[in-house]
């Protein structure tokens, strides 16, 4: 199924890139028509074409010696600024002219001829016309046209340049208009689905728009979306018949330990109980479940956690409690049942991992303008890989525990972690000496 829809989706987008560039294509030759059709239009006077004129001179000049142009075509080469004079086929001679600059020859050789070809006298653009006597050259003012393989007048090859040079920005600019309007209707369609991806890498729920562009893709995201979701539920709903499950049998064995005094098996109960709280708080910080915060007073909370914690102290532990001066007065804004359990958890934690005993100590310090709250024990230390391990877990971006971790750790340090990390705080652990291991929060 999600192939197909790939395929199609791939399809759909190919044949959108190539309409557009069909599209430019004829767009471009529609104008290049347009811009020919201008430039056959450019002779307005046929009378005028440089080469008509000159084989209208030869024709109306005469012969025999009588030549003249007089009349409409004198008048016509002086409006023009047109000079035009006769060679003579046997002796190289002009035998006529009219308007002749003094700077152009008056005998030619038949060898001069050959030159002629370029079609330029002494800098003045030159046509030809043959006449029964010789060859009539006529000669246009400088500037006025220049002579290629075909002729045009000089303001025309101004106009070629710059009809040219339109149509290249044209195509270029019509080019970058087609670009970005295509990269911008993608870009909108895809912010949606790169949000919606975000969200879903959050565990957030999405339903985006299944319509217009990138359309298949947005069906496959709420369809991930609604199966991860499903999922979500299933487990909530797990967890929570389990955790109600057990409930019952665990408030049977607490007063059963209470009655006989058994503090081992009370404080293992307890540890369950805590174990059961864990999997729940666990399933809601994995989705970042909205915090309950409020402002209270720092101190004031680590004496009171530590107080309770001491009612389940089994024999064997102590635990001291050190506030800073400085840290007297401090508060904290954040969700006080997350915190409290984060710092139950590292109490557990340096129990459960210490069952012969040890010393625990909670201090709350200062670190610049934020607070420093220190969990530590003078029981087991941890491998140093395990440390690396815990603190990698620690880092923007990490994810669930892998199996070691949970395998010596179980969910209460990255609960913590979890924890510390909504409040925008961190978590670092290590050893101390000459033994123990210790726990540091920065909030």
């Amino acid at each position: 199924m999600l192939e197909n829809i790939e395929n199609r989706h791939l399809r759909k987008e190919f044949m959108r890139i190539f309409v557009l560039i069909l599209a430019v294509f004829i767009l471009n030759v529609c104008l290049y028509m347009t811009l020919s059709i201008s430039f056959s239009n450019m002779y307005v006077n046929d009378r005028h074409v440089p080469g008509n004129f000159a084989d209208e001179i030869s024709s109306g000049i005469g012969l025999g010696g009588n030549y003249s142009a007089s009349g409409d075509i004198g008048r016509r080469m002086d409006s023009l600024g047109v000079w035009a004079m006769l060679v003579s086929d046997s002796t190289g001679d002009v035998v006529w002219s009219r308007n002749l600059p003094r700077e152009v020859p008056l005998h030619y050789r038949f060898g001069d001829f050959d030159s002629l070809s370029t079609l330029n006298l002494c800098g003045y653009p030159i046509f030809t016309a043959s006449h029964p006597e010789g060859l009539v050259i006529t000669g246009y003012p400088r500037d006025s046209y220049i002579n290629v393989l075909v002729s045009q007048p000089y303001n025309n090859i101004s106009r070629i340049r710059n009809i040219t040079l339109s149509f290249i920005i044209i195509s270029i600019l019509l080019l970058i208009v087609v670009s970005f309007g295509y990269g911008w209707t993608s870009y909108r369609a895809l912010k949606g689905i790169v949000k919606g991806i975000e969200d879903l890498s959050l565990g957030k729920a999405v339903h985006l728009k299944t319509t217009g562009r990138f359309s298949a893709i947005a069906t496959c995201v709420n369809a991930a979306s609604d199966r991860l979701q499903g999922y979500s539920q299933h487990r909530k709903k797990w967890i929570a018949g389990v955790s109600h499950d057990i409930r019952t049998p665990l408030s049977i064995i607490l007063g059963k330990a209470d009655k006989t005094g058994d503090e081992d098996i009370k404080f293992q109960a307890v540890r369950i109980r805590e174990l059961i709280k864990d999997l729940n708080l666990y399933s809601a910080l994995e989705f970042s479940e909205a915090l309950d915060k409020s402002r209270f007073r720092a101190a004031a909370f680590v004496r009171n956690t530590a107080t309770d914690f001491l009612n389940a102290l089994p024999s064997g532990y102590s635990l001291s409690v050190s506030v800073a001066e400085s840290a007297e007065n401090k508060y904290v804004y954040g969700d006080r049942h997350l915190l409290e359990r984060a710092l139950y958890n590292l109490l557990y934690n340096s129990i459960v991992h210490n069952v012969s005993g040890c010393d625990i100590s909670i201090s709350l310090g200062m670190a610049g303008k934020r607070l420093r709250l220190t969990v530590s024990d003078n029981g087991t230390e941890i491998s140093p890989e395990m440390i690396r391990e815990l603190n990698l877990r620690t880092l923007p971006g990490a994810t669930a525990p892998d199996e070691n971790i949970r395998g010596a750790h179980g969910l209460g340090l990255y609960i913590v972690v979890e924890i510390i990390r909504l409040h925008k705080g961190t978590v670092v652990y290590s050893n101390v000496s000459p033994r123990g291991f210790s726990t540091e929060i920065i909030l």
